[in-house]
Formats: C-alpha cells, structure tokens, sequence
C-alpha cells in the first residue's frame, strides 16, 4: 500500500477512535456544559515578546477550525504573493502593505517568513504538558509535499518552563528540479518571577532548494497550450537547470533578561462584585496590585548565516552560441558555479523602561536603549588563476574571500501609554550615532482606539513612520560567478503613513496605507542593484470583512493599489481573497465540519521576475502575471482537539484557461490532492 494511503487509513482510524471515546457518542446522547472540555486557555498561558521585547502580548493557542487548510506561512502573512510555485519556495508579497525587501544579509529577502527569528517564538506557562503535531500531505505519490510539525512545552515549576519545536517542510514538486527541503528546530526555555524574568533560545533554520530557473526559455506555450506537446506531465516539461541548488543555513543564540527596580503599590479593579449587588463601598473590589517603579533589560542575540549559490556541469548548459540561461557573464569558473558567503552578527541591546503606572501625574510611560551590533561579512573577491600543467598551459580557477567587520551603534527611545480600556498611543526614534550607518533614523508614531458605538465597538488606528536608511553591505558590495557590483547609494528616505477603522463586532476593518519613497533602492531588468531619484508615490487601501448568513460564512479580503512609477514600483492595481463555507455540525455537535471554496486573485501587472543565483526578485517587462484565479475546494473537519483538512488545490486548472503564472518562468502546480492533520494533546 502506498504511503498516503497509509496516512490516510491512520487517520481516519484515529479519528473512529476519537469519536468512539466521546462521552456520550452513543445513540440517545444529549450534550450538556458538563461534558464540554476545559477550554485551552485555563490549561496555559502564550505569550510573545514585542517592542524590542520590552513588552509581553498576550497570544491565542491555535485551535481554530476556519482556515486549518490555509497553511502555507507566505499566505497567512499576506493574501497575495509571488512565488515559484512550490511550498517553502522564494516569495515577494504583491501587497504595498507586506513588501520588505531589505534584510541585512540579503538573499533572506525572498525566504524571511521561512526562517523563524526571536521575535517569531511563542512561550508558554502551562499546568499541564502540551504538545502539537501536524502533517500536510500533497500528492502524487512520487512528486509529494510533505509538512510535519511537532511541538512540546512544559513547566518544571511554576516559574519554570521550557519547550522545542521542529518543522520540516519537504516538497518535491510537481516540475522538475524544483525541489524544496526547509528545516526549523528550536528550544526555548523562560522563568518568570515578580522581579526577575530570562527567555533563551536556541534556534536553527535551513533552506535547501533545487533552483530550475524556471521552464526552458520562457516557453510558456507549454503551459498555454499543452495539446500542442506531448509532455504528458508536468514533470516533463524541460526547466532550464537541473543541478543548481540554493542552500541557506542559520544558527542563532538569544537570551533576554529584565529586573525590576523599586516597587509601587495600587488598587487594581480586577475583582468583580457579585451579580445585582449594591455596591457602597469599591475599595472591597479593588486588589492591591505591586509592580517595580522601572525595569533594566539586557538582549543578546548571536546569528551566523552561511549561503552557498551551486551549478554542477555548468558546461552542459551552454547553447550553441556558448550563451548560458539567465546569465550573460561568466567571471570566475565556466565549467562549475560554487558562490558562498558567510554572514555574523553579534548584538547586545541594553534598555530601561519607566512603567506607566509609577507615572500618577502624566500617565504615561518611557523606555530607553543603546544597541551595539558587530556584523562580519565573509564574502568572494576577483578570483585567481593558478598554473597546474606547464606544458598545456592548463589553469585552475579559485574563489578569493575578504573579511569585512562592521560596528553599529543605536540609540533610541519611546513614550507610550498601554493601559486604559479605550485609547493607546506610542511614539518612538532611534539614531544611529556610529559606524557604517551612522546618521539612519527612524522615527514612528502609533495611536489605536476601541469605544462603545451604539450596539457594537469600534474604533480608529494610524500609524506613522519616517525612515533615513543606509544600503545594506551586501547591496553594495558583492562578486560571484554570474554577477558582481560595487555601489556607492545614497540613503533611503521612506514616508509611510497607516490610518484605519476597525469595527470587530462586525467582523470588518478599513484601511489607507501610503508610501512617499526617494533615492528608492531596487533590483533592475537585469537583476543587478540600482537607484533612482524619482520620488515614488504607492498607496493600499484595504477592506476585511466576513460575513455570516446561517451557515454560510463568507470572509473576505481586498486590496486595491496605486503606484506612481510601475516601471520602478510595480504592484497589481486589485488583489483579493475570498474564502467561503458552509459550517454545520454533525454527531450530536461533537464532529464540526465547514465545506466550502477558496479563490485568490489579482489583476494582471508586470510581476517581478526570480533570480536564482542571488535570490533577489527583480523588474521584468516580457510578460505580464495576474487575472486568473486560483480556486481550492476544502473540507475541514474538528474533532475534539484533532482538526482535519482534505482539499483540491487549483481545482479549476482542469477547466479555465491556462494562464496560471506567478511569475516569469514559473507557472503555479497542476490540481492536486491534499489533506492533513493538525492534533493538540493536553496531557
């Protein structure tokens, strides 16, 4: 029996059990809030870290049954993307609202949500162990995608807690030679006591990927017109490489550490009084609360990155014409293409915040640092020829590394007031006062508000930043086998302005999101970097909204975009997800199921084109992407704490019209069969 189906008996199996195990199952049953189980949030506590990790939000345990199916990282972040076309892939958001381009080591840009930072982990307090496992299948059998994700966490005391996650996802694909293999794993541990607190972690984050550079020539008559070849599968469609591989690897190192300095004492409404009582004295349902005066913080975080850009036999790929595909230049190696550059960075962050509650007189809060980072670039310089046979006058090309070390030094500050019930504000800057960004500022303000409006809640946010940014190293400095640069740009300087309405009660936010950008840092037609002076103008406006009628569920997501300069700033004048069901319960309420249909879509536009040998996405004039929707029809199932998917991905390939591109070179896969398992134990 193939695998899949013996997942898939597992399952179903699994499921017969649990739904023989629940109370009250059998014929004649009636439920009760006696038989409910006890809901995750009185089991455990989740938590992240925000503000330079200087604040705790609280965060909700994944247990949802809406959207089990929608797992893919890049289309929870943002609802329309360029990709090519494989899970775990290289992506670029098409939303003005999403695109962040400019990591420090930059072939990062299109694999960000595919690596987990600090910022990313979720910590836990719990009464009991609980653990996660999910696996995500995709057929056929011998072009399979694969996700398994496994997760633990248990406190040693109350105090005390530690866990460790591990994450594959590995994806063959449904074209040749573009297989992906990425791996997260991380252990992470946190104490928590009145004054003192530490979170540590020790992460790991790979990306193997085999790069095809896309179908062969550009020939996308093999998509559209498919009768005309006689390919059969997808499979068998020529790519333009099939030995190059893209390999990213990750180690990280973080503790952060806080103590509270002085304490003060309040009254804290946190009791409540008894039901249709007369309250005469307040005083008996206030709770004495004690919190320190300020408290001093310490991070350090310590990162290294190793990339490596392969083509095995890169003499096999030459034309008639010695012309390689993609590549016009060949600087180092005509017969092996072997890029690497290594990337470390050690940070150390100290900080002290003054909480608002001490501040009886202006109710507010301040927070100060001073960061200081040591990067160090390990990267290619003009190669060097050695003599190897005297006679032949044969010659043996090399790579030649230079280090650079670079030291930064930030200062900052914010003001802030999170505690009322109606209106919250910050607003913050920091500077860099030296090293090789000395003189970048960045200076942000927020506000947020929720109020009672008649029968409902709502309420209005804007969010404002202003940013003077240097190139990163990488941007300016770099030398390999097909592409070298050396730049000297001016600083960036962005404008983005967020204003919106968010009326929860009904399930619908609003937004406008601009951005003014000069001396505007981009990747060319031929993929190498470059900058313009042309003010850019790009502005989103954004529409979230679900809808309810009985069973039927309809939630939505809209975007409309505007960009001044297409040529330099291109994004899809609409993008829009849709994603509607019919939910119902079955089994006396045990079992609930929703069956419904995705569509994603976006109007057609000059997508950015993928370049395998830097990882960069860049401009590209031949052929425009969009106005064609992807549709996924979906059953979800939950159970108890088991939720359980089944769906056909791009089902509507089988009757539209063939225009499924998501970008040069890289069609979307065929339909295909999926279905997973996502499974939480609480004990």
């Amino acid at each position: 029996m193939k695998t899949k189906w013996t997942y898939l008996l597992l399952m179903l199996l699994v499921s017969t059990s649990l739904l023989a195990q629940v109370p009250g199952a059998e014929e004649g049953y009636k439920e009760d809030e006696n038989s409910q189980e006890i809901d995750p949030k009185d089991r455990m506590w989740s938590w992240q870290l925000i503000d330079d990790f200087t604040f705790v939000d609280s965060v909700q345990i994944d247990t949802m049954t809406t959207g089990v199916h929608q797992y893919d990282p890049i289309f929870k972040e943002s609802f329309s993307n360029v990709f090519l076309g494989n899970k775990g892939s290289a992506y670029t958001s098409n939303l003005l609202s999403h695109k962040t381009d400019f990591n420090e080591f930059i072939f990062l840009n299109s694999l960000q949500l595919h690596f987990m930072q600090p910022e990313d982990l979720k910590y836990f307090n719990t009464k009991t162990p609980y653990t996660n496992l999910t696996y995500y299948y995709g057929g056929p059998g011998r072009r399979s995608e694969e996700n398994f994700r496994g997760s633990f966490t248990q406190n040693i005391n109350k105090k005390l807690n530690y866990g460790v996650m591990y994450n594959l996802v590995s994806s063959i694909g449904l074209y040749e030679a573009q297989k992906v293999d990425n791996r997260n794993f991380n252990f992470k541990m946190s104490y928590q006591s009145d004054k003192y607190s530490i979170h540590g972690a020790v992460l790991y984050n790979s990306a193997n990927h085999l790069e095809n550079g896309g179908i062969d020539g550009n020939n996308h008559d093999f998509i559209w017109n498919p009768d005309d070849y006689d390919y059969g599968q997808a499979e068998n469609i020529p790519v333009k490489y099939m030995t190059a591989t893209n390999n990213v690897e990750n180690f990280q190192f973080f503790t952060h550490q806080s103590l509270g300095i002085g304490k003060i004492k309040f009254k804290n409404n946190t009791l409540e009084p008894p039901v249709d009582s007369l309250v005469q004295n307040e005083d008996e349902y206030l709770e004495e609360v004690e919190l320190p005066v300020s408290t001093v913080f310490h991070t350090l975080h310590v990162s290294s990155y190793k990339r490596s850009y392969n083509i095995e036999n890169l003499n096999s790929y030459y034309d008639t014409d010695d012309i390689l595909p993609l590549y016009d230049n060949v600087y180092v190696d005509s017969l092996r293409t072997a890029d690497s550059t290594r990337y470390s960075s050690i940070k150390n962050t100290i900080q002290i915040r003054f909480n608002e509650e001490a501040n009886s007189l202006l109710k507010f809060g301040l927070r100060a640092y001073i960061s200081n980072e040591v990067k160090n670039y390990t990267y290619h310089t003009k190669h060097d020829s050695l003599k190897v046979d005297s006679e032949d006058e044969e010659y043996e090309l090399h790579y030649r590394s230079k280090d650079t070390t670079l030291v930064t030094t930030y200062i900052g500050g914010q003001i802030f007031k999170n505690l009322g019930e109606n209106f919250w504000w910050n607003a913050g800057a920091r500077l860099c006062v030296q090293g090789y960004k000395a003189g970048d500022i960045d200076l942000e303000g927020n506000i947020n508000s929720l109020y009672p409006v008649f029968k409902d809640t709502a309420g209005v946010y804007a969010r404002g930043l202003f940013q003077l940014r240097t190139a990163e190293f990488l941007q300016e400095n770099y030398y390999s086998n097909h592409f070298k640069w050396d730049r000297n740009f001016r600083q960036e300087k962005n404008v983005n302005f967020e204003f919106g309405l968010n009326i929860p009660t009904r399930n619908l936010r609003l937004s406008w999101e601009s951005k003014l950008m000069t001396d505007h840092i981009y990747w060319d037609e031929y993929a190498m970097p470059q900058q313009t002076e042309q003010l850019i103008n790009a502005f989103q406006i954004t529409l979230l909204k679900d809808f309810t009628l009985g069973a039927f569920h309809s939630d939505n997501k809209l975007a409309y975009q505007y960009s001044n300069n297409q040529d330099l700033y291109p994004v899809p004048d609409f993008a829009g997800f849709s994603s509607n069901y019919f939910n119902f319960y079955l089994a006396k309420k045990v079992l609930q199921v929703q069956v419904g249909v995705d569509v994603r879509y976006h109007t057609s536009f000059y997508a950015q084109a993928y370049m395998p040998a830097t990882g960069q996405f860049y401009l590209q004039k031949e052929q425009r992407i969009g106005n064609y929707p992807f549709m996924d029809a979906f059953m979800n199932l939950q159970l108890k704490r088991a939720r359980i998917f089944v769906k056909f991905d791009h089902f509507n390939q089988s009757f539209m019209d063939r225009n499924y591109f998501l970008t040069l070179g890289y069609p979307y896969a065929p339909i295909r069969f999926k279905w997973g398992v996502s499974w939480n134990f609480y004990d």
